[in-house]
């Protein structure tokens, strides 16, 4: 009889300590996809896919959080770029919906490429790319500016949405899962933590585990194979380590599906 064994692993290691805490960490997966991870001041990783971001560095403007990853990540000089998946949304105080399109826009740039705009309704636009070093690092951080709606000459005061992708120009690594960053001008913190928590509670279906908008057998199996793999991905409960405690977590969410 064959028996499963599995082994608990630590997602932090040495190599990985040397990205920036605070920024988005990418990592490629046993399946081959980008993915975005969190780092903590100890270097520990863990998957995420909701950020928090504030304006202000200068007026309207933010650089943070930028991309990171370790040596080797990507194929040396390989090209990473981004993708805005919908229009800018704004915190109505409840939640972000479909009607909440906002009327200021966000400019994506840095140096000379771009702008990128995001758009006024949900269609998808295509950013620039970016590349690693001759290391297979990739380490670069967006500018973002927040644009105030035609006829104004400052944005409103407000929590924003903005959903992005990111893709590689290598065809073997898949691009990534969606993923949120919300963004805060002027505005107390408990409200943007309230709209970070809810884009988590609500858009972030975990249970889909390979983000196809659908939650079916294969989602199983894409988490028994990150699970089998010890792919990052697999740490389902977020506590940097996989083991058994993931496996039966994502059962229970998979069996619930989502909202």
């Amino acid at each position: 009889m064959q028996h499963l064994t599995f082994i608990p692993l630590l997602i932090a290691s040495a190599s990985m300590a040397q990205v920036h805490s605070g920024d988005i960490v990418l990592a490629v997966s046993s399946g081959n996809a980008i993915t975005t991870n969190a780092s903590d001041q100890f270097g520990s990783i863990t998957s995420q896919r909701v950020f928090e971001a504030a304006f202000g560095e200068s007026p309207n403007f933010t650089n943070d959080p930028g991309f990171d990853s370790d040596n080797g990540t990507f194929p040396a000089n390989s090209t990473v770029g981004f993708r805005i998946r919908r229009a800018l949304r704004d915190w109505s105080g409840i939640e972000f919906s479909d009607d909440d399109i906002a009327d200021e826009r966000i400019q994506v740039r840095l140096g000379p490429l771009g702008p990128t705009l995001t758009p006024t309704s949900d269609v998808v636009v295509t950013g620039f790319s970016l590349a690693a070093n001759s290391s297979g690092k990739f380490h670069h951080h967006l500018g973002y500016t927040l644009l105030p709606k035609p006829g104004e000459s400052q944005p409103a005061d407000g929590v924003y949405l903005l959903e992005l992708e990111l893709f590689s120009n290598q065809p073997s690594i898949q691009t990534s899962r969606p993923f949120w960053l919300v963004f805060n001008q002027n505005r107390p913190t408990q409200e943007h933590q309230a709209a970070i928590d809810w884009v988590n509670a609500n858009l972030v279906c975990t249970a889909d585990f390979n983000a196809d908008g659908t939650v079916d057998f294969f989602d199983y199996l894409d988490f028994v194979a990150a699970f089998s793999g010890n792919d990052a991905t697999a740490d389902f409960n977020a506590d940097t380590v996989i083991d058994f405690f993931d496996y039966l977590d994502f059962v229970a969410t998979f069996s619930q599906g989502c909202a």
